[in-house]
């Protein structure tokens, strides 16, 4: 098993990913491989992958941005993608565990996530990498802004 964070000429083994990990019904319009170049080469996105074999097995999505607050930087722990063959083996939280180490280099002082109340595994990931709860209620709201464009 390997993980390691993509960079911008991986944008190909990125795309392949995403066609493997994310189900059809969800995948809405497939970015473009320039899109996900330019993505990938944004200091401040960390898309991490797990290869199985050379078979990519889960991702994980995150994202850099200044705390207002303070002088830190903090992390947004976007999205975490296990294929469903590849669960419960450790994957999520290995990605996790990358993801901290390379915020550490990066000197983030912390990273945020959250999830439904009704994803175990998830929470499951989240405690057993050290993450601390801080709330038990979780409501998301979406502003669609490319509506009517």
């Amino acid at each position: 098993m390997e993980i390691r964070r993509l960079q911008e000429n991986d944008h190909e083994l990125l795309a392949s990913a995403l066609w493997l990990l994310i189900p059809e019904s969800e995948r809405g319009s497939v970015a473009s491989h320039a899109y996900l170049k330019q993505a990938l080469g944004c200091k401040n996105c960390y898309f991490l992958l797990c290869l199985v074999d050379s078979t990519p097995v889960g991702y994980l999505s995150a994202f850099r941005f200044p705390a207002v607050e303070n002088t830190s930087f903090q992390v947004y722990l976007y999205d975490i993608v296990v294929d469903a063959r590849f669960r419960r083996k450790g994957i999520g939280t290995r990605m996790i565990e990358e993801l901290k180490k390379c915020c550490i280099e990066d000197q983030v002082s912390r990273i945020w996530v959250g999830t439904s109340l009704d994803n175990e595994a998830a929470k499951r990931a989240f405690e057993i990498t050290g993450a601390r709860k801080v709330r038990e209620t979780y409501i998301e709201y979406i502003y669609d802004l490319d509506e009517g464009a």
